[in-house]
């Protein structure tokens, strides 16, 4: 695994690829930008996976404004959860897009009931 800069200052993770993934290791802490939708993510719960909004695949942040997209609202504050449940990422700037981890759209996960107080 290696690190590469592009000419806009964008840090590229380089990992090994299969036709059509691309799986980064990602640890918790780690700060992810889709160039495609705006959003920002904080990695909550890391793992190896294949991340991808609208169809690009996210990148470790850097210096980029990101490009106008379609699709649903990524909501600011909330966590998304991949279907297998090994990935979690909390949204720090909203954004659009499908948010994909290995091919399943990521969801948004509900929030825990506090226990109540007498």
């Amino acid at each position: 695994m290696s690190f590469r800069r592009r000419a806009s200052r964008q840090v590229v993770l380089e990992t090994s690829k299969t036709p059509g993934e691309t799986k980064i290791n990602l640890s918790t802490g780690q700060r992810l930008i889709s160039t495609s939708g705006g959003a920002e993510f904080v990695v909550t719960k890391g793992g190896e996976a294949d991340l991808t909004c609208n169809g690009i695949p996210l990148e470790v942040k850097a210096d980029q404004s990101p490009s106008e997209a379609d699709g649903p609202d990524i909501q600011l504050g909330k966590r998304y959860q991949g279907a297998d449940g090994g990935v979690s990422l909390l949204c720090v700037k909203a954004g659009k897009g499908d948010l994909i981890c290995d091919g399943n759209v990521m969801e948004l996960q509900n929030a825990k009931k506090l226990p109540s107080s007498d």
